[in-house]
């Protein structure tokens, strides 16, 4: 099996992405508990938020920085994590916004601009590749591209290894070199991407999920 294979149901995926729920009182509680006057956050979630939850997909988020980079990040940070925050954590985020938001207007980052925002408290490798897929980002002149658990397990499966070969070099070695190995990602996304003529939001999207089903299926029938 291979993406080749899989080119109509990636081509075919309308629907909204990469969306994600938290309940709004949770931030605002979460919020309460900072000693700052900022009310970014507060005001977002006013204007963003229904009466209980704030939900928001890739596309919103993307819109919201392309209106206003500084609600923009304020998305990022709700939207990629929504199962909460560790309040110290998002009190250094909302403390250091204006630097987040003056690193987010870069267009093309390097390994360098990574590095700095993988410094910023409670952002990985994954929650930044969301952050940098949402803001329209590139890497290096690569189109960012989200990765996640879900996706690292499907791209060092077997059955994708032909189409992952820059991150087959580093397999299994995704937690101790995070930064070499979300450039090799983009690198396979990007050949993957000219290739066949699709996008990097439609490729990480299949992998986040509809990929693992396909594993299995042809698991499946390898066995039968």
């Amino acid at each position: 099996m291979a993406i080749s294979a899989q080119l109509p149901k990636i081509r075919k995926l309308k629907t909204p992405t990469w969306i994600t729920s938290s309940r709004k009182d949770m931030w605002l509680g979460l919020l309460d508990r900072l000693t700052t006057s900022d009310r970014s956050f507060q005001n977002f979630l006013e204007e963003y938020a229904t009466e209980d939850d704030i939900t928001l997909a890739r596309r919103d988020v993307r819109n919201i920085f392309a209106l206003d980079p500084s609600k923009g990040v304020i998305a990022t940070i709700i939207w990629s994590h929504s199962r909460g925050i560790r309040v110290n954590a998002l009190s250094l985020l909302v403390r250091d916004l204006p630097t987040l938001i003056t690193l987010m207007t870069i267009r093309d980052f390097g390994e360098e601009e990574l590095n700095e925002l993988l410094a910023q408290p409670g952002i990985s490798v994954p929650t930044a590749s969301k952050m940098l897929s949402a803001c329209g980002k590139t890497y290096r002149g690569m189109s960012a591209a989200i990765i996640d658990d879900n996706v690292i397990q499907v791209i060092e499966n077997t059955s994708f290894a032909a189409d992952f070969p820059n991150v087959a070099k580093l397999r299994n070695k995704s937690r101790s070199r995070p930064v070499p190995y979300y450039e090799a990602y983009l690198q396979d996304i990007a050949a993957i991407c000219e290739k066949h003529d699709v996008t990097a939001d439609m490729v990480d999207r299949y992998l986040a999920e509809h990929a693992q089903e396909d594993v299995s299926a042809n698991a499946e029938l390898k066995s039968a």
